[in-house]
């Protein structure tokens, strides 16, 4: 029965694909046309301010970057400086491969549903469990928006659910930290992400807790991190042969988000109700939201099992203070956009998934005890 139903889920994954991808075929096979996108991006607010026309958004913004830096070796730090350039020059390099700027996100997407397989698989111990939460991460509205548009959540989503995977397969084998910190560079090199110090410091703090022997190899591989960073800007160095002068780049970027709106609380509103408050103050509905997502959520963060800090249980409690740390900073320090919440979304559908297996195999047992007894 087992085989039938997830034969059935493999093929609703394949084929709502498919259809996905030839209703919107045009974004996929259009030709990128950058003398369009440079006279975008000339008469934007980016560069006219308020006495623009007409705007741009941030998968145009992203488009041009992308060529900008990648075909005109253009200084990262003069359009789109407030997030990484990472991102923007895989947007650039899928121009140059395919002549169109969305073909990568289906790369991004393949290599997410097979990493949240992979990650389900070793959480969950079983292939119906993985597959279906592949399914689920399939069937985001958000997720698969995000394939017709030049935007750095899928690729950054990508990075941090492979490094977590990583990171958790270098308890068995430490040569998989390296991977684990390469990516977690990559995440931090594709979107600002200052969650990230409180997330390094507690994966820092699982190695000394569980795996003492690597806990001075994690610390000197987490050097990958800003070696990846800096290499990502290598162009800046060469507008800008200072690192006195990236260092206040950095700082620049750092007081451009400080100005960002954050209203307290309003991921879970969003995720919870599908209704959020936007940057003007006015409730607005979440076109992307479903009821799996509020569902999910609860089965992930509120059941805490006992055993959770119990030695052969480290993996489960990775994913868990992994979510709930990056809850924490959405909670307090975002505007509350359902897409910030992308990164961890493969990570608490496997969650949730956890839970609900423990809660039947706990009925199960409780059903065969009450059985005997009589």
């Amino acid at each position: 029965m087992n085989k039938v139903i997830i034969l059935l889920l493999v093929f609703a994954i394949f084929f709502q694909n498919i259809i996905f991808i030839f209703s919107n075929r045009q974004y996929f096979t259009r030709r990128f046309d950058p003398e369009f996108f440079s006279k975008l991006y000339s008469e934007s607010q980016y560069v006219k301010g308020p006495a623009s026309e007409g705007g741009i958004g941030d998968d145009g913004l992203y488009a041009f970057a992308g060529y900008y830096y990648f075909f005109q070796g253009g200084d990262v730090s003069s359009v789109n400086f407030e997030h990484p350039p990472l991102g923007k020059y895989l947007i650039g390099l899928s121009i140059l491969l395919f002549n169109n700027e969305n073909i990568i996100n289906l790369i991004y997407y393949a290599f997410l549903l097979f990493f949240t397989y992979k990650l389900a698989k070793m959480i969950l111990r079983s292939v119906l469990l993985s597959v279906l939460a592949v399914f689920l991460v399939n069937t985001d509205p958000l997720i698969q928006d995000h394939l017709l548009r030049s935007l750095l959540d899928l690729p950054f989503t990508l990075f941090f659910v492979a490094a977590i995977y990583y990171y958790l397969l270098s308890f068995k084998n430490i040569n998989y930290t390296f991977l684990s910190q390469i990516l977690l560079g990559m995440a931090f090199s594709t979107r600002f992400f200052p969650s990230l110090a409180i997330i390094y410091i507690f994966l820092l703090l699982i190695k000394f807790i569980y795996q003492r022997k690597a806990f001075i190899h994690y610390f000197y591989t987490s050097l990958l991190i800003p070696v990846v960073y800096i290499v990502c800007h290598i162009s800046f160095f060469y507008y800008h042969p200072s690192i006195v002068e990236f260092l206040r780049h950095k700082r620049w970027m750092l007081s451009w988000f400080s100005g960002s709106v954050i209203v307290v609380g309003n991921i879970w509103r969003n995720l919870l109700t599908g209704y959020y408050i936007d940057s003007t103050g006015k409730i607005q509905i979440n076109q992307y939201w479903n009821v799996v997502l509020p569902l999910t959520l609860i089965l992930a963060v509120t059941r805490v099992r006992r055993d959770l800090i119990k030695k052969n249980n480290y993996q489960i409690l990775i994913l868990y203070g992994v979510s709930i740390l990056y809850l924490i900073y959405l909670t307090f320090l975002t505007g509350g956009l359902e897409k910030f919440f992308m990164p961890i979304y493969p990570l608490v559908i496997i969650l949730a998934l956890s839970n609900i297996s423990c809660i039947i195999e706990t009925c199960r047992r409780r059903i065969l005890q009450r059985s005997r007894v009589r």
